[in-house]
């Protein structure tokens, strides 16, 4: 269940064996030591179950911030759980503490009932982490990551003839874009339709890890006795949720890998991450090797299409209701590409520094990911005075830092400028230092996603108005800036105009269906 579930009918037994827990390990806590961080005061043995949020977290968190300091501590059940909501406690303890801080919290719904253990980015630290880490980390840094610029480029130049078709389907559009990508960096498969079948698979997967990745969504986290609650239970909709979002968790990392096993037996495999790492494999290969293959596809199928997406329409929302800085930027295209010349590259990145400080203030304006995936302490800790206990859950608050006024005056507008270098000034701190995660488990598919994203933007702003939609009567229809609640944060559906900017901006997107 989560924490909105009616609790009393279904946890009796499992509260009063967790309470007692709890006050074992409270009472037992009691001896000198130094203070726990400071944060709200929970109730005798459950803690603060009732004052965590239920919707949009890190709002909640941002808010203890201002009462409580950049260190906001908080227990349930006897678990304790940090926030971390300053760029100097999450380096001090994710970077330069980072041996001590780089594991990962039992995440009993995610990974037991829900089936993510494959997921690299939920496994606990260690020897078979830093397996997958690496094996990764060879396709997806930097310079690797160059080599995908065709797929990239011709995937966007269909994302733009699908708007030039049917605009208001923008949000599919987006998503069968990145989904095409990805799938076929890391698959060698080439989506033909939005309602392709992997497309939806992608999205039925992620719809658990979106619900249940955020630390203290589910009770079960902090009484994992509930695991074992019959899915017919009375008030125990948890484990039906699981039950529904286990088989396309699973699906999800078998069905693909075996589309590239049959093509490579079949000699017909295209080019990708797994057919590449398999045609490796030898008879002295570890034994457990085609398994972190597998894995390593399947986490960048579903991480990297799903942030790519959260990023563009938050962008496309951003265009709605800011035109000064749409114009700005079609105005530094056309002095690079032409009002009626090509398509921009990658080459002109360099060229079109505005561009990247849209993409920046997009990052920063709503990240993909307010609340980074949980971190736990491995030992007990001493930081700022404070004690942290071994087994802690710590969280680095992204949204607390990127909406911080100190760092990034008036926070809730959005000024791509404030990321442009000043004559005898510095700009803001990058965002992408903050919006994938941090220490040694930052997001290693960033790079390979930023990009994406980076193509996509400019190729739309080279094409196309962005604008408000009007109404039967002519009005303009303003969209509200409202988010899904989640571990990635998508913008709730809105509608808006997407119009070719000129006669010649259609024909240019046209002529690209040789391509």
């Amino acid at each position: 269940m989560d924490l909105a579930d009616e609790r009393p009918t279904v946890v009796f037994g499992a509260i009063a064996i967790a309470s007692l827990v709890a006050y074992v390990l409270w009472s037992t806590s009691q001896a000198p030591r130094l203070p726990l961080p400071p944060g709200p005061k929970g109730l005798p043995f459950i803690g603060n179950v009732r004052d965590l949020p239920k919707e949009l977290p890190w709002l909640t968190y941002t808010e203890w911030a201002a009462n409580y300091g950049e260190l906001v501590y908080v227990e349930v059940f006897g678990r304790g759980m940090l926030i971390l909501n300053s760029v100097k406690a999450i380096t001090d303890l994710f970077d330069k503490r980072s041996s001590n801080y780089s594991d990962r919290p039992p995440m009993y719904m995610v990974n037991e009932l829900i089936g993510w253990d494959w997921d690299f980015a939920h496994m606990h630290y260690g020897d078979w982490w830093r397996k997958h880490r690496k094996t990764f980390h060879q396709y997806f840094h930097p310079n690797a990551i160059v080599a995908y610029r065709p797929i990239q480029i011709k995937e966007t130049h269909a994302l733009l003839r699908r708007l030039l078709v049917s605009p208001e389907r923008f949000i599919p559009h987006v998503r069968q874009h990145a989904g095409s990508i990805i799938l076929q960096v890391a698959y060698g498969y080439k989506i033909e339709s939005e309602d392709d079948y992997y497309v939806d698979l992608a999205g039925r997967a992620m719809e658990g890890l979106i619900s249940a990745g955020n630390a203290g969504t589910y009770l079960v986290d902090f009484i994992p006795i509930l695991k074992y609650v019959p899915p017919w239970m009375p008030g125990a909709s948890f484990m039906r949720k699981a039950l529904q979002w286990r088989k396309p968790t699973i699906e999800l990392k078998e069905a693909p890998f075996k589309l590239v096993k049959e093509a490579m037996v079949q000699n017909t495999a295209t080019p990708s991450f797994c057919s590449t790492n398999l045609e490796k494999l030898t008879d002295e290969s570890p034994p457990d090797e085609e398994e972190v293959i597998k894995n390593c596809a399947g986490i960048a199928y579903l991480a990297g299409s799903d942030t790519t997406v959260s990023v563009v329409t938050t962008f496309i929302l951003a265009m709605v209701l800011h035109p000064e800085v749409q114009k700005r930027a079609q105005a530094d295209l056309d002095a690079v590409v032409g009002v009626e010349g090509r398509l921009p590259d990658f080459e002109d990145r360099s060229r079109l520094p505005f561009i990247d400080a849209i993409i920046s203030e997009t990052l920063r304006w709503h990240p993909v990911t307010p609340l980074a995936l949980a971190h736990a302490s491995m030992e007990d800790d001493v930081y700022e005075g404070y004690f942290i206990p071994a087994g802690t859950t710590i969280t680095g608050n992204a949204w607390a830092i990127l909406h911080d006024p100190s760092m990034y005056p008036d926070p809730s507008a959005f000024k791509p400028e404030r990321f442009l270098k000043r004559e005898g000034g510095e700009c803001a701190r990058d965002p992408m230092t903050v919006a994938f995660g941090f220490g040694r488990r930052i997001c290693p598919g960033r790079h390979l996603a930023e990009a994406s994203v980076w193509i996509a933007i400019v190729s739309i702003l080279s094409t196309f108005d962005i604008g408000k939609a009007v109404d039967s009567e002519g009005h303009d229809i303003e969209p509200k800036i409202e988010y899904h609640s989640g571990l990635v944060s998508h913008p709730m559906p809105f509608i808006c105009s997407i119009e070719p900017r000129s006669e010649a901006a259609r024909k240019l997107v046209d002529s690209t269906v040789d391509d």
